[in-house]
């Protein structure tokens, strides 16, 4: 089956189910499919071509799964663009995939224009009305209404033609343009469906923006079973008050997130006045949960179940654990076995399996895996490795660039990211392992590291944290506390107290934005 083939399956048999949500408003099924077929009309009647690509640039709304759906349907691939990001940003995405088509709305004719000026490929622009001192190609969302049809185009696609490309941006802040098929797609869908039981009667969360990977799952798992997606906007997101209030109100039985944003629900969401027993499952993904805040949460949500997955946009979800329900709980978390249809690796610096206990870096086989990055043959060589196997056969490896090593249990152990192993002075420095050691206060409440050169050619450790309210703070507190954790060379050089850290669309914190914009860095420690 192909990614838009589920939503028809899903309207033939039960049309009038909900897909998704969104401030109160309900688009079925029945609705969902023939919206999505009406664009994919639009689309193939407008130049669309098989394979080639159609960038969505939305705010979260009942238009996006539509969007995504009818892009697919006209056998194109679908390139969603966080709709946050300023013009030059869209054009470089826009340019890089030679997307010939935008999906957008009115509140992005601005940039919209900007993005046109800019690229040439680009020949038409759905959702945006036409205006008389403007020469912009465009067809509004009624002449997608008017195509609808419950009928899908006949389009050539098999499950290896590609399906979506997302963009991330790495270590570096460059995007990288990551490619997935039906297939891949499909493989991680079919896991997830089975592993959380979904059937029609959930309702999963969608927190992140529409370009990441959580929001695979969120769209597209829910499409698989037939549930309903509730779209989070931005201004409920903003309140966890709000966040908690409409959780109990739709009934939310599923919610996927990085971990900060189910921190900020435990902190200040109220969750003990509110009736959320729907909810069955939390997953999350993307970064520690910091134990203290892990305990809280499961403490104020007893009736639901708690899963760790992991996996990079290159993969989906390659592997999961599924937390032990009562006290027997130890830290820190594995990320647990491979899914099925992923095969994982860890393997020395020659690529050569090590032995069970060794640390290495995390090597992943399967049909998760993406088909490349967009555009950069240099890099798809680097991370996507060839074994020979038997018969004269391939088999290919993603290069995760995570040090991992396999535990007593079988559970896979997550060491550190490669990009967050710093040398300071001759010393190789976790970044990751001075976070976890200032969560571990109890005065702080969120916390980031990162590293800035220094007057002597090397690199000097910053800290930034968010106190707990009502803590008693203290930076000489905290650096006492820490020189009982961790060893010298890994003390920071300065820790700087601040009410927020900045966020990713997925909800991570963004080191690099932090380092950016901390125009003070605090007072040194010595």
């Amino acid at each position: 089956m192909l990614l838009h083939q589920m939503v028809d399956q899903a309207a033939l048999h039960h049309p009038e189910s909900p897909a998704a949500r969104c401030d109160g408003e309900t688009l079925t099924y029945g609705q969902l499919a023939r919206r999505a077929n009406g664009l994919a009309r639009l689309l193939l009647e407008t130049g669309v071509q098989r394979r080639g690509r159609v960038a969505v640039l939305l705010s979260k709304g009942l238009n996006v799964p539509v969007s995504f759906y009818g892009v697919m349907a006209a056998g194109a691939s679908l390139v969603p663009i966080d709709p946050r990001s300023p013009a030059a940003t869209v054009a470089r995405i826009v340019r890089s995939t030679g997307a010939t088509h935008i999906v957008s709305e009115r509140g992005k004719r601005e940039t919209v224009a900007k993005v046109v000026r800019e690229c040439p490929t680009v020949a038409h622009v759905v959702g945006l009305e036409a205006e008389e001192d403007e020469t912009l190609p465009c067809h509004p969302w009624t002449a997608v209404e008017e195509l609808a049809t419950d009928r899908q185009p006949e389009v050539a696609v098999i499950d290896l033609d590609p399906s979506y490309i997302l963009h991330t941006s790495g270590s570096t802040g460059i995007p990288k343009l990551i490619q997935h098929t039906h297939r891949s797609a499909m493989s991680f869908l079919d896991w997830a469906v089975s592993e959380y039981s979904l059937t029609r009667d959930d309702r999963l969360s969608n927190h992140s923006s529409h370009h990441t990977c959580f929001a695979t799952f969120d769209y597209y798992a829910a499409g698989r079973a037939g549930a309903t997606t509730i779209i989070l906007t931005p201004a409920v997101m903003m309140m966890p008050g709000s966040l908690s209030s409409l959780m109990e109100k739709e009934g939310i039985s599923v919610w996927y997130s990085v971990p900060t944003a189910l921190v900020q629900l435990s902190l200040r969401g109220d969750l003990e006045a509110r009736d959320l027993s729907a909810l069955r499952w939390v997953l999350f993904a993307g970064e520690t949960f910091p134990e203290k805040h892990l305990r809280r949460l499961m403490a104020q949500l007893p009736e639901a179940r708690f899963s760790h997955v992991y996996g990079s946009t290159e993969v989906n979800v390659c592997a999961y654990f599924q937390l032990p329900t009562g006290s027997d709980l130890d830290f820190p978390l594995p990320i647990g076995k491979a899914c099925s249809n992923s095969v994982l690796e860890v393997a020395d610096s020659d690529l050569e399996p090590v032995a069970s206990g060794e640390v290495g870096e995390l090597l992943v086989r399967g049909s998760t895996v993406m088909s490349g990055y967009w555009g950069d043959a240099e890099r798809n060589r680097e991370v996507l490795i060839r074994r020979p196997a038997a018969g004269g056969l391939e088999e290919v490896y993603y290069r995760t660039g995570d040090r991992a090593r396999v535990r007593s249990d079988g559970n896979l152990a997550f060491v550190a990211r490669s990009d967050l192993q710093v040398k300071v002075r001759g010393h190789r420095v976790e970044l990751e392992e001075i976070e976890a050691a200032l969560l571990s206060l109890a005065a702080v409440e969120e916390a980031a590291v990162f590293t800035v050169p220094d007057s002597e050619g090397s690199s000097a450790i910053q800290a930034v944290v968010v106190a707990a309210k009502s803590a008693d703070w203290s930076r000489q507190k905290a650096l006492s506390s820490l020189k009982e954790l961790l060893p010298p060379y890994c003390l920071p050089a300065s820790i700087s107290q601040v009410d927020s850290l900045p966020r990713t669309p997925t909800g991570k914190v963004d080191r690099n934005a932090l380092r950016d914009r901390l125009q003070e860095p605090g007072e040194l420690l010595r």
